[in-house]
Order: structure tokens, then sequence, then C-alpha cells
């Protein structure tokens, strides 16, 4: 007599194997959905930076109405502020190179656009470095970028390179290099 189908072993073994790869692959899931939400944010902030580059290129123009003398990024990691960043407009009137208003940012006629860190990470490390690689902290970070201009210029202008770190709250860590020259890496 010839049997057509499967026996119950057969088919036990096949859902047996089908539970193991399952299991394995969801036990898994988690942490991969941590480490991409990380990398999503750090792209995200790196991506914020090379915009201020972009408008300093281009022909963008203030909200306030006043004359500009570049665009930069602005990081802050006191415990409030480290959720967030601004993209600013460095106005003429000041031209200092730094985000002048440290409060509210719709109060503030160089607030551009304030962006929101929506995952649980933070700006949890700013740094200055030199040529050197001579890091020093700092609390708050400006990257503004001249009009006309991809050279950015750091805090007051001695730094060659800016760390920013963002931590996920498990700890995991991405660090954004941005450079003088306008180059801009996330490791």
């Amino acid at each position: 007599m010839n049997q057509r189908g499967f026996s119950l072993i057969e088919l036990m073994v096949v859902i047996g194997i089908l539970v193991l790869v399952n299991s394995i692959i969801l036990s898994n899931y988690p942490e991969f959905n941590r480490r991409m939400a990380l990398k999503k944010t750090s792209e995200e902030v790196a991506l914020i930076a090379r915009q201020a580059q972009a408008y300093s290129l281009g022909v963008k123009r203030s909200v306030s109405g006043g004359e500009i003398f570049g665009f930069g990024v602005h990081f802050d990691k006191s415990a409030l502020k480290s959720k967030s960043l601004i993209l600013f407009t460095d106005l003429k009137s000041s031209s200092n190179k730094i985000y002048d208003d440290k409060g509210n940012c719709g109060a503030s006629p160089e607030c551009f656009q304030e962006f929101k860190i929506g995952t649980g990470d933070y700006v949890s490390e700013l740094q200055t470095c030199n040529s050197s690689d001579v890091c020093s902290p700092a609390i708050t970070l400006d990257v503004v970028y001249p009009r006309a201009s991809s050279i950015a210029v750091i805090n007051d202008g001695n730094a060659s390179y800016a760390l920013v770190t963002i931590t996920s709250p498990r700890g995991e860590k991405k660090i954004i290099k941005i450079w003088i020259n306008g180059t801009i890496t996330v490791n």
C-alpha cells in the first residue's frame, strides 16, 4: 500500500525546526531594533550638521529677516537640552560664530529650527579637539559654516574637529566627528 503525506514524526520535526529558527530570530530582534534606533539617531544628527553646511552655501534666508553671517548647529549636553539640537543662523549683527540665545528656541532671532531626538537616545558628551588630537570636554558646542564656505568654525575657532557622542538608554554609543574642512562622519 502506497501512503502519501507526512507521518506524525516528520510533522513534529518540521514544526520543531520552525520553532527553533523563529525563536532565534525573535530573541535577537529587540537588540537589533535598539542598535538601529541609535544608528538612525546618529545619522539624523549628522544630517542636521550637513544641512547647516548646505544652507550656508545656498540662498536660505533667516526667519527673523536679518542679514546672515552663516548657519550653524548648536549642541547642549545639559540635562534638559541633551535630547535636542538647534539649527541656527548666525546673524551679521553679532556674527560671533556661536548660538547667542541659550533659552527658548522660539524666542530667539537666531533660532532657525529646533530638532528633538524622539528616541531614548541623548547627547552625552561634547568635545573639541585640536590638530594634535588633544580633546577637551564642553557643555555646549557650536559648529558654524560662514556664508559661501563649507569650512566650519567650531566654538571659538581653535578646534580642528568636534566629537558629539550620542548614547542609547542601554549605554551604547555612536560618535559623530565634525571636521572644520566640512567632513562629517559617524562611527
